[in-house]
């Protein structure tokens, strides 16, 4: 793809056949919980059912027993079309009750060997047709007057795509294939976009140790070489093919924009252009990497200078839109804040899908992003942008028991189960997660340094690909009230700075367990490292729910981790925030089992072989004031410690951070190079201009 094309799909435009077609009981009108082995599809159809977290208790009338179908469509004729109408069960989605939108992407079908020769058709709905057990017919117009219509029997498949990440490069493709099935699944057919691969056979394919076999309950990680670097905001169409017991055929599909692969680190401060250097060094010092805001010469200058991007909210003025192409300092397009508290006719899914449409045609150089605060409806709104997000500030603020006129004081563990069920209905989108670090004092509530580490912890472990406090203010660090969380922050982001480059180019799993009920843990997996956490919940909570009392208590315990066979066991360290230290372990074969102690942070730890790979050289070294230098955050293939700076070649300090601040940044050529926890030293970066 984006090059010599390999085979195409042999076809007019055409839906593949279905293979291996295999039906079940219809399910109950009540979603399945999180993590159900239940993504009916077929060949060329998937259907994802919307899930819910039965443990999450405000929810209202509105129920989605529904999902998302999704329809390949591949394009072989020598002319472009572009896909006008689709219909289900013969009536157009728009008009048919419970359906909400549809989308094609890409909206372009191309020519046939093009990049852009086949699309992914998705369709929303909250109700039937779109269950497991119905029988659906999906009809596919295109502007050009062809089309097509398939009829199948949705049932109940395996696999689902986890994420979809570029390479620093962008040449190749990391995907990660989930079983949520009890068997084994042997993957023999990859499609990007109409670009087959046949996995063992194709070079070009590969996994971390030649196994194509994806076992019950793991990922497995697949990395497909392009035939040229992917650009900027590429469509992304996959199919995956997978052969199980007896033969059973199991397929599976996933669309999306390729967005720069980061995990990023932000917060919502609009105010910070108006501040002066010493505010925006201290941000930096956290370090934050994008804030919200706006598209003015302001925020732009957070770019040129402090190296700080923003994601720039909602513009009436389509020209301003339409003039931030190719702005490196613009992260995203903010479309929407809350939509789905909201009952105007802006804030529907499909107006918000449309205002989504619309963006993508003023600026395709930069990603659009939607930030929601209910469960109830993440599976609605959850597929209609490039970037998804949710709020959850759950020890701060009261949860509305809607129709029953109550609020009740929050659990920390929904910080997880709001994660959970928001990536279980969005993926393979990347997601953002909004945990509460300091509000305003109507709010009556701060998060302590124990519930700042385990709101951010918790995030991580539910797979978030990036972190925006609510709400970094550097004003708020010299006031007693926020002292404990704003001093924690930048604790638990040195953590995860040292693990940054694995939680990019990794997966979120269930494969760790504790032996403390107090003790909860993920782990994610990568190609050469795995990453462990661990947080406590052990706390009581009590008070109204406006005004919440929360304490906590150390608990201890062990963890033990199953550890994929492509990962080495023979190095284990601990990640604080000031590098990494020896952990007692036991290993026994692939497993390992960590003792953890817990207080007030939340507990990280890598597993895998001698890190001996150097950091790449930072980028975008600037002076950002005339006693300071800014530059961009470096990359790793586990994540990046501190920077060494340089004046004249010669090594004149150390920081942890991005930012350097000197009595005088004197005439001379600085550079900086990155150093990873292993001490690795990276070359040096270009000079500051």
């Amino acid at each position: 793809m984006w090059g010599t094309r390999r085979r195409s799909i042999v076809a007019v435009l055409v839906v593949p056949a279905v293979v291996g077609l295999v039906t079940v009981a219809c399910v109950s009108t009540a979603p399945p919980p999180v993590g159900a082995p239940s993504t009916p599809t077929a060949e060329g159809i998937t259907f994802v059912p919307a899930t819910r977290n039965v443990r999450y208790v405000e929810e209202s009338p509105y129920n989605d027993d529904g999902g998302l179908l999704l329809v390949r469509v591949d394009n072989t004729s020598s002319a472009p079309d572009r896909i006008e109408q689709v219909f289900v069960n013969g009536t157009p989605v728009e008009s048919m009750p419970g359906l909400k939108w549809w989308r094609a992407w890409p909206p372009e079908l191309g020519p046939a060997g093009s990049d852009t020769a086949s699309a992914v058709v998705t369709i929303k709905g909250i109700t039937a047709p779109l269950r497991a057990g119905e029988q659906v017919n999906v009809s596919v117009q295109t502007e050009n007057g062809l089309g097509v219509s398939r009829s199948v029997k949705l049932r109940g498949a395996l696999l689902k795509v986890g994420s979809i990440v570029a390479s620093p490069d962008r040449s190749e493709l990391v995907v990660f294939i989930r079983n949520r099935s009890d068997v084994p699944y042997t993957v023999d057919h990859l499609a990007v976009n109409d670009d087959v691969r046949i996995p063992v056979t194709d070079p070009s394919v590969s996994t971390p140790d030649g196994d194509w076999t994806v076992e019950p309950g793991r990922v497995l990680i697949a990395r497909i070489q392009l035939d040229a670097p992917a650009p900027v905001m590429a469509p992304i169409a996959l199919q995956v093919g997978a052969t199980g017991p007896s033969a059973q055929r199991e397929w599976v599909l996933g669309a999306l924009r390729l967005i720069e692969p980061e995990f990023d680190l932000g917060t919502w401060h609009s105010e910070l252009p108006e501040r002066g250097a010493d505010a925006k060094r201290a941000t930096k010092s956290v370090p934050v990497d994008q804030i919200v805001g706006g598209a003015q010469p302001r925020y732009q200058e957070l770019w040129d200078r402090w190296r700080i991007q923003t994601n720039a909210q909602r513009f009436a003025n389509p020209a301003t839109v339409a003039a931030q192409q190719g702005n490196p300092g613009i992260r995203s397009w903010l479309l929407s804040d809350e939509p789905d508290l909201g009952n105007e006719p802006e804030d529907t899914s499909a107006a918000v899908a449309a205002r989504v449409d619309e963006y993508r045609q003023l600026d395709p150089t930069h990603p659009m992003w939607v930030n929601f605060a209910m469960q109830r409806k993440f599976n609605e709104y959850g597929q209609v942008p490039d970037i998804t997000g949710h709020d959850h500030y759950v020890v701060c603020a009261p949860n509305a028991i809607i129709g029953s006129g109550w609020s009740r004081v929050a659990e920390m563990a929904e910080a997880l189960d709001y994660t959970d069920v928001l990536k279980d209905n969005t993926e393979p989108l990347p997601m953002w997660i909004w945990p509460q670090l300091a509000a305003d004092s109507a709010w009556n509530c701060q998060p302590s340094a124990w519930a700042v580490s385990t709101q951010f912890w918790l995030s991580v472990m539910g797979g978030a690909d990036g972190i925006n406090w609510f709400v970094w203010n550097s004003d708020y660090l010299g006031d007693p009230k926020y002292a404990a969380a704003m001093a924690q922050a930048p604790r638990d982001v040195q953590v995860v700075r040292q693990v940054r480059d694995v939680l990019t180019y990794g997966e979120i799993e269930s494969s760790s367990v504790a032996d403390s009920p107090y003790i909860e843990t993920r782990t994610v997996v990568g190609e050469e490292q795995q990453v462990v956490m661990a947080c406590s919940l052990r706390y009581t909570a009590n008070g109204p729910p406006w005004f919440p009392t929360y304490w906590n208590y150390p608990v201890s315990g062990n963890v033990t981790v199953d550890v994929p066979d492509w990962v080495s066991t023979s190095t284990i360290r601990r990640v604080t925030p000031s590098g990494t230290e020896p952990v007692a372990a036991a290993v026994a074969g692939q497993s390992v089992t960590l003792p953890v102690s817990l207080d007030d942070e939340c507990a990280v730890f890598t597993i895998g072989a001698p890190d001996t790979t150097a950091p790449a050289a930072p980028s975008g070294l600037s002076r950002a004031e005339a006693d300071t230098l800014a530059w961009v955050e470096g990359r790793d293939d586990v994540g990046v410690a501190g920077y060494r700076v340089y004046l004249d070649g010669i090594e004149v300090a150390t920081t942890p951070t991005a930012v350097y601040q000197a009595p005088t940044v004197a005439s001379g050529t600085w550079t900086v190079a990155a150093v990873d926890s292993a001490g690795n030293v990276g070359p040096q970066s270009d000079p500051a201009p």
